[in-house]
């Protein structure tokens, strides 16, 4: 029973090789929506706020945004403390870092072969694709380097990364359900925790049970 967390830039098929990931391991899917469910729930429902947009310099401060980072946090270290599931986004790669049990994936390819693929996705002009890829690109950014100080560009952070325009998404996809079985058949030497060692509310923790269908303690 382990996590696997998938970084992705914007267009490198980060979607459908989590998705693919979690069918062929048998994991549970978790993506912005499942973390939606939970925090509204709780009546955190701006985080769509927090999350889309770019804080100004005074809003990094403001004290309804920083509640509402520090309960995503523990919504996902509640979603790892279960187990079995593939975390998309949501800086899960910085969160968990040290842990015997979780993979930290990270998925990139070129900005052309990006835009290339959104714009086949969505339609629009070659301009109109670049401006909003980049435009979400920098609030996804902003969220994880400003408001979770993590550094999505450090490989160092990452067990493994992968460009998708070199290597197709299913070959991507086989790669980390193998990196996977490995890390759960031998544990890495380095690391200091295990998910048992999270700790989080045992409320929160049986909202998140129910909703991936575990009813055990």
């Amino acid at each position: 029973m382990g996590v696997i967390t998938i970084s992705r830039q914007i267009g490198s098929e980060g979607t459908f090789i989590a998705k693919r990931v979690a069918e062929q391991l048998g994991l549970s899917f978790i993506d912005k929506e499942d973390i939606e469910k939970v925090m509204h729930a709780y009546g955190f429902s701006a985080f769509e706020e927090v999350y889309n947009t770019r804080p100004g310099f005074w809003e990094r401060f403001d004290l309804q945004r920083s509640v509402t980072i520090d309960f995503l946090l523990s919504t996902m270290r509640s979603f790892a403390k279960v187990g079995n599931v593939v975390l998309l986004g949501r800086g899960g790669f910085g969160l968990f870092q040290g842990y015997t049990d979780i993979l930290n994936v990270r998925l990139k390819a070129p900005l052309a072969v990006r835009l290339e693929r959104k714009q086949r996705e969505y339609g629009g002009t070659d301009e109109h694709a670049r401006k909003a890829l980049i435009e979400q690109e920098l609030i996804r950014t902003s969220f994880v380097q400003t408001d979770l100080q993590y550094n999505q560009n450090d490989a160092s952070l990452f067990d493994l990364v992968v460009d998708t325009a070199i290597v197709p998404p299913e070959t991507a996809s086989l790669w980390i359900c193998d990196a996977y079985q490995q890390l759960m058949k031998k544990p890495r030497i380095d690391a200091k925790h295990v998910r048992a060692d999270l700790v989080v509310d045992d409320v929160l923790l049986k909202l998140v049970k129910t909703m991936l269908g575990d009813s055990g303690s």
